[in-house]
């Protein structure tokens, strides 16, 4: 008959396609509906995609029974926040991680950053890295101060200005060594593979060098700041 030839007449009805298969990163398969192409209407996703193309696309869906995932790259979806939740979402697990999460971040912030030192030089000051920003934002180009450092009492660390205009700041570590305790200044101090023997030799050799030449950089009369934030 009619309709039978014009069925078993290969490649002549191939049927209207309602979407497109996908593999992810890591293997899974995943189906995008024809719906779910693009925000506007879509009647053949070859008008779209291409085989062997990169889509970004938006899990929606996870098909926990056939190993694979329900997908939408459409831009509406893309651009909404967060993750849709399934009906194997733990809410209850989330919200005790949230609760816990919060805690933490309480209790760590109330946790001094630093341990104090009992260092005397006019450019040490106990304070932290929020507060050594501040007190060099107004500061002159080359201005050094000393501070404790996150990593312990066996290190300290210098912050310089590099330049102020751009109020650019140069953050350094310092390893001690040598110390008669863990408050006071070690004997030895050593950046990278220099060794100094006290704070002022760190700012006579190494800091009023570098100063110096980032002073030269800036006043040359070819450089030029940049525009980036």
């Amino acid at each position: 008959s009619e309709i039978w030839n014009h069925f078993d007449t290969t490649g002549s009805c191939p049927g209207q396609a309602v979407g497109i298969k996908v593999r992810l990163d890591n293997n899974l398969t995943g189906f995008i509906a024809t719906k779910n192409i693009s925000d506007s209407k879509v009647t053949n996703p070859e008008d779209r995609v291409k085989m062997q193309q990169q889509i970004n696309a938006k899990v929606m869906k996870i098909l926990f029974d056939k190993f694979s995932v329900d997908l939408s790259c459409k831009t509406s979806d893309l651009n909404t926040p967060g993750l849709t939740k399934d009906l194997y979402y733990d809410n209850e697990a989330a919200e005790k991680n949230k609760l816990e999460r919060k805690a933490k971040d309480k209790k760590k912030s109330k946790v001094n950053p630093y341990i104090s030192r009992l260092i005397v030089h006019p450019n040490f000051k106990n304070i932290s890295y929020a507060e050594c920003e501040k007190l060099l934002r107004s500061a002159e180009q080359g201005t050094v101060w000393f501070r404790p450092s996150r990593k312990g009492t066996s290190f300290l660390t210098l912050t310089w200005k590099v330049d102020q205009e751009a109020n650019i700041l140069s953050h350094i570590d310092i390893l001690e060594e040598e110390k008669d305790n863990q408050f006071s200044l070690g004997k030895k101090l050593r950046i990278e593979q220099e060794e100094f023997e006290d704070l002022d030799e760190i700012v006579a050799r190494f800091v009023e060098p570098m100063a110096k030449y980032a002073r030269d950089i800036i006043t040359y009369k070819y450089y030029k700041k940049s525009t980036l934030r």
